[in-house]
């Protein structure tokens, strides 16, 4: 599974995810003279992960990010990491809330299979 994609969903309880998906495209249709046309194989969808899709679970990111990544004297690295394990395990509550259950998963990968568009992969050309 090569590239994922990303596609918005409600959970049954109402609670809004964003769900990265993959797939593999299944086999095109052949055609034979002795047996006639065989179609493909349909395309196999796979959802890798689910998070939330809240303006406040992106604020929330941003303030991890900016926790994770900006540079600190080290006098303030004690403090700074005591801050990101916080961060840390309220992203974790977060995220958990955002779990599918497998009814869940089903229906949107069946969604998924029905409405995915296969795009072929066409690799720029760099001048």
């Amino acid at each position: 599974m090569g590239a994922t994609y990303f596609q918005d969903f409600t959970r049954d309880n109402g609670y809004p995810v964003t769900v990265e998906y993959g797939y593999s495209p299944g086999s095109d249709t052949t055609y034979s003279p002795m047996h006639g046309a065989c179609g493909g194989d349909a395309c196999e969808i796979q959802i890798v992960s689910s998070m939330p899709n809240t303006p406040a679970f992106e604020r929330f990111c941003g303030i991890y990010n900016n926790l994770r990544w900006n540079r600190r004297p080290t006098w303030q690295r004690p403090a700074i990491l005591v801050a990101s394990g916080i961060v840390r395990l309220w992203r974790w509550v977060w995220e958990l809330r955002a779990c599918l259950s497998t009814a869940e998963r089903e229906r949107m990968e069946e969604w998924l299979a029905e409405h995915h568009v296969y795009e072929p992969y066409e690799p720029e050309d760099c001048y």
